[in-house]
Order: C-alpha cells, then structure tokens, then sequence
C-alpha cells in the first residue's frame, strides 16, 4: 500500500486499489482562465497529433505555465492532498490532423516508490467523449501491484505486447475540470483527436511531502542503474526533452548505482497478471481464451503441465 496522499479515506482506498479515481477538481472560472492561458502561450498550433508542454525548448514558457497552472490547482490539491508538494505542470493538447495516439506507458519512477507516492492530475479543459482523445487506464497495473522500475531507457515489463495490454484499458469520459488522478506507475495511454477542436488538458504532478526526486538511467550494455537525485522542476527543466531523456542527465546529481534487470513477463504470464490485476481493481477483464493452444489446453487437463 501506498503512502497516504488523500485526506479522505475513500478516496485513498479507491486510489490504492486501482491505482486512479476521478475527482471533481476546478471551477467553471478556472476552466475559462487556463483556456485562455493555453491560447495566450499557443497562438498558432498548426501541426497534428500529440504535444506535450514539457518537450518545449522554451524554458521560459514551461515555467510561466507551470508556475500558473499550479496556482490554479491550489485550491483542489489543498481539499484533496494532505502531506504533499506539487512538481510541476504543462499543457498536453491534441491538435486535429494525424490522427495520432499516445502509445500506453507507464510513467518513470520519480520518487523512491517503497516509502512516497507521485501522481499526475490529469485535467481536460473540454468535456471527453469517444472522439476526442480519451485518456485510457488499465487498472491495477501500478506499482503497489506490479514492482517495476520505469525511465526512458527501461524497457516496460509488458514491452512487445503493447496491443493485447491496450485490450484492457479503461475510457475516461470525463467532464471539464474534472480530474485523473493517477499512479505514475499505472498503464496509461491516450486515443486519437478524431474531432476538429484542439483537445486541451493538463498535466499536473504532486507527490508526498520532502521526498526526493530521481531519474534512474540504464547503463548501456549492463543491467545496471545509474541514480539520479533530481530537483522537483527537473521535468520541466530539459532543453531538449525529446533527445535529453534518452542520454545520461546533465541535470541533478549521480547517487550510485544499482543492480536492475527488467522484468520481461511472457506472453501468458502477462496476461494472466493483468486479468488478476483489473479484477482486484474491480475493473475484471478476461483475455479470450484462445491465447492457449489445444495441446496445452490439453497437457494442462492431464496435470502433464
């Protein structure tokens, strides 16, 4: 179990068994404000597909939008949050076009996962219907349940089998201002913009209260880690996001090593995890059942197996 992040015990026990829950988190006042703020720093988004805020070059702009949107959050973190501190947000739109998703993935592991937690708010700006771009979660794969280490050059424990995870992610049909709180841990992913309206949403990180950041990058050719401690902006803090987070940091400070091989579950035994996993979350999903050949069907019968 986590560490205790909400201050309702519902909304914890909920969190720690899904690894997400949906909250009622800004005013129609604030939608209007952060609407207009997108389009103040965004005025001419020609290009298609997914953009990220944060894989800006522009470090003036990633700190105005950051610095203003957690000002506007304020009031919903200090309802919902107790013993924590907010890291950072950006921007995360989907510009009509391509037609492009957001392959699933997990978030990297920022924090040290045995004694803190981290979360993004994921906030949409516009009501999310089926054509918009819908986040999507597969319950229960966060790290409570699954024990994982995540970054850039980790390969994720369900790495190759990307499509059949995907079968059991969750919509999240979410109004304006309502808020994702998800695990950064948990298998999360989003669908295309097929509508033709820019889809406007933040992200927006809190973690437990004084816990440090990290970055952990894998030694090429080893199976080993090299441990970074991050300042809390270091997110929003890369010159170039999209080259940077494959590289060796040149931000924050190396605190050792660490021995890490990543876990690789074959294709059975993944789905087999998260059919367990999405019925614990009280979100079952069932496999179709003829992933298993005949013959071990058969072998299986004859306790041969």
């Amino acid at each position: 179990m986590s560490q205790r992040i909400f201050q309702s015990d519902e909304h914890q026990t909920a969190f720690d068994k899904q690894g997400f829950l949906i909250l009622s988190f800004l005013e129609k006042e604030d939608i209007a404000y952060l609407n207009k703020l997108f389009d103040d720093l965004h005025p001419n988004l020609q290009q298609g597909g997914f953009f990220s805020g944060s894989y800006s070059q522009d470090l003036k702009y990633k700190k105005e939008a950051s610095d203003k949107i957690v000002d506007v959050f304020q009031k919903a973190y200090e309802k919902y949050f107790t013993n924590f501190t907010p890291f950072g947000a950006a921007f995360l739109y989907k510009v009509p076009g391509f037609g492009e998703d957001l392959p699933i993935h997990q978030d990297w592991t920022i924090v040290n996962e045995e004694e803190a937690v981290a979360l993004n708010c994921w906030v949409p700006l516009q009501d999310i219907n089926e054509t918009n771009g819908a986040l999507h979660i597969v319950p229960g794969t966060h790290y409570d349940k699954i024990k994982t280490l995540r970054s850039p050059t980790i390969p994720f424990f369900f790495s190759g089998h990307d499509e059949l995870v995907l079968q059991a992610a969750i919509p999240m049909y979410v109004k304006a201002g309502e808020a994702v709180i998800l695990n950064q841990s948990v298998i999360h992913g989003s669908a295309p913009n097929k509508s033709d309206t820019i889809r406007k949403a933040i992200t927006a990180g809190v973690k437990t209260k004084g816990a440090q950041m990290y970055f952990h990058y894998k030694v090429p050719e080893k199976d080993e880690l090299e441990v970074f401690a991050m300042d809390d902006d270091f997110l929003i803090s890369f010159n170039d996001f999209a080259n940077d987070i494959g590289q060796r940091p040149y931000l924050g400070e190396s605190v050792g090593f660490k021995s890490y091989q990543s876990p690789q579950l074959e294709k059975t035994k993944l789905l087999d995890t998260i059919e367990k996993n999405t019925k614990e979350a009280g979100f079952a999903y069932t496999y179709p059942k003829e992933r298993k050949s005949f013959f071990k069907n058969l072998l299986t019968k004859l306790n041969l197996l």
